[in-house]
């Protein structure tokens, strides 16, 4: 017959001993059954206990996945699609919105501009004369005007100065509030009457635009006495070399758009204002016509046609 052993692992047959008494059964190995613990009970701290057994507080985390043990990893070969699917997805994105932008600016580009557009467009043109317009285009050789006794008589060009500056062509106080208005740039010429007796120089004062030059126009005023504004244009070897601020009898003032056209006129001997002892206004009136045959071609209007060289539309 067979019996279990002491673990239970085997069994062995029952053999009898030489003398015929029975042979005791061997005795487990290792902790008697009364110091083994019970199935189900904890070991010593930090001892494993057979296969089932929980462990002490000390033993291994839990197997994964379970609430005591770690998070599982994803696996490489997830991650890298999760990584690939991310890029593709970014890409699409910056993809779709190129697209949109590429569809707008040729939409933009393509389109007629408004009346707004056009409008602009035209008052940036005609603020911008005085730097694109040769100097003899904005001062003809020879100006038209009545004189004071009716008849129609013209001024000859002397010469126009060469450089732009407004604190070069203004006196001091009259540059200080040009400049505070934007002033851009102050051209002169001067001319001499029909007959030869009487000098005008002509500023145009360029600044950004009409309020601006509004602006000026109602901080300057023209008749004060002794003359001030616009300095004198003398050339030498013509009729105007003998005019200079001294010599300066009258002066006027005219706004046009982003313009204002200022003069100052007296004799050609350039005799002083002292010394002639009297203002003789009606003398000198054709100064504010001639401010007028120089200020209206610089305003006058416009027509965008996109079709042109000019325009870019």
């Amino acid at each position: 017959m067979a019996v279990p052993t002491g673990d239970g692992s085997e069994c062995k047959p029952y053999l009898p001993s030489p003398e015929g008494h029975p042979e005791p059964f061997p005795q487990p190995e290792g902790p008697s059954a009364e110091t083994e613990p019970p199935p189900g009970a904890a070991g010593p701290p930090g001892a494993a206990g057979p296969p089932g057994w929980p462990s002490g507080p000390s033993g291994p985390a839990g197997p994964p996945g379970s609430p005591d043990g770690p998070a599982p990893a994803m696996p490489p070969r997830r991650r890298r699609w999760v990584v690939s699917l991310g890029i593709a997805v970014a890409a699409a994105i910056c993809l779709a919105a190129a697209f949109g932008a590429g569809i707008r600016a040729h939409a933009e580009l393509t389109r007629k501009p408004t009346a707004s557009e056009l409008s602009t467009a035209a008052a940036l043109e005609i603020a911008s004369r005085w730097q694109r317009w040769p100097a003899g285009q904005i001062f003809p050789a020879h100006l038209a005007f009545i004189s004071d006794l009716l008849t129609q008589e013209t001024a000859g060009r002397a010469g126009i100065a060469p450089g732009d500056g407004c604190a070069a062509g203004l006196d001091i106080p009259v540059a200080v509030t040009a400049r505070r208005y934007g002033c851009r740039a102050a051209l002169r010429a001067s001319y001499v009457d029909q007959l030869g007796g009487i000098v005008y120089t002509i500023g145009v004062l360029a600044f950004p635009g009409p309020r601006a030059a509004l602006g000026f126009t109602l901080h300057n005023d023209p008749g004060r006495s002794p003359v001030t504004g616009l300095h004198a244009l003398a050339f030498s070897g013509t009729s105007a070399a003998a005019f200079t601020d001294a010599a300066r009898q009258a002066a006027s003032a005219r706004q046009d758009g982003p313009y204002v056209i200022l003069t100052v006129s007296g004799y050609v001997d350039g005799r002083s204002a002292a010394a002639t002892g009297e203002s003789r206004a009606t003398v000198f009136s054709p100064a504010s016509q001639l401010a007028a045959e120089v200020g209206m071609p610089l305003t006058q209007p416009v027509t965008v046609r996109c079709a042109t060289p000019e325009w870019s539309c």
